[in-house]
């Protein structure tokens, strides 16, 4: 439906396949009909030096796309007001995915009981407060989505946690967050690992941003090269909300 993704990693990022190599990532994308990807290793990936990013860029160039081809980072909140990245560092990517519940790295404020559905959704408000507010963040990865290797739980286990989650998320809150976020042109994600996960009951809430004038943004979250082709499954999805091309959260164009 939409040839768009903006959330794919490269190698560069250590949780990525060791042969998920950006001179066949861009390829392939060309191949399945893809207009516009962004590159989205994590900011730790870099060693938080800017030669590190030009790098990255030149590697882009070197292949010669076809299609429009954006450096981001998906960098996250460590806690209120803190996030993982610095407004210098930010400054050399063409955009910010800022992830509110990288639970499993170090550094990470964590719920008091991640066990606890009600604590973990108190959390998962706290957190996707902090990075509408962070005036890095371009636009919010994977918000409310719970990863199975972070809470040790089956599929079935994951969906009912999370549908109880979601029931501790103070909507009034949540909405005040997607007015800002509307407001500022931040995006949010919209993944097919949310489908992955089991955690379908999601769709409510990004029927939600788009009430609030909030735009998605289509990401994969690849990691391997069989990643590339799942945004197939938000397809059936995007058409049940109604997305339009005008509701789509695009990276801003820049000179560089």
């Amino acid at each position: 439906m939409f040839n768009c993704d903006y959330h794919i990693h490269t190698k560069l990022s250590p949780c990525a396949a060791r042969d998920f190599d950006i001179e066949k990532i861009i390829p392939i994308q060309q191949e399945q009909g893809m207009k516009e990807i962004g590159i989205t290793d994590h900011d730790y990936s870099y060693g938080y030096k800017i030669k590190n990013i030009e790098t990255a860029r030149k590697a882009i160039k070197r292949c010669n796309p076809s299609i429009s081809v954006h450096l981001g980072v998906e960098s996250h909140i460590l806690e209120y007001r803190v996030p993982s990245i610095n407004i210098s560092l930010a400054a050399h990517f063409d955009y910010v995915l800022m992830a509110p519940n990288h639970y499993h790295l170090r550094g990470v404020s964590l719920p008091t009981d991640l066990g606890h559905p009600g604590k973990v959704g108190i959390h998962e408000m706290y957190m996707f407060e902090a990075a509408v507010a962070c005036p890095l963040t371009d636009a919010v990865a994977h918000p409310f989505v719970l990863m199975p290797n972070v809470f040790r739980l089956s599929r079935e286990e994951l969906s009912a946690f999370g549908q109880e989650m979601m029931r501790y998320v103070d909507k009034k809150r949540l909405i005040h967050q997607l007015d800002l976020a509307s407001q500022r042109g931040i995006g949010i994600e919209i993944s097919p690992k949310f489908i992955y996960y089991n955690q379908r009951h999601l769709v409510e809430f990004y029927q939600l941003c788009l009430e609030r004038g909030v735009k998605l943004l289509i990401g994969s979250d690849a990691h391997r090269y069989e990643e590339l082709g799942g945004l197939s499954a938000l397809e059936p999805i995007l058409k049940e909300l109604g997305v339009s091309e005008e509701q789509l959260w695009r990276p801003k164009e820049w000179r560089w």
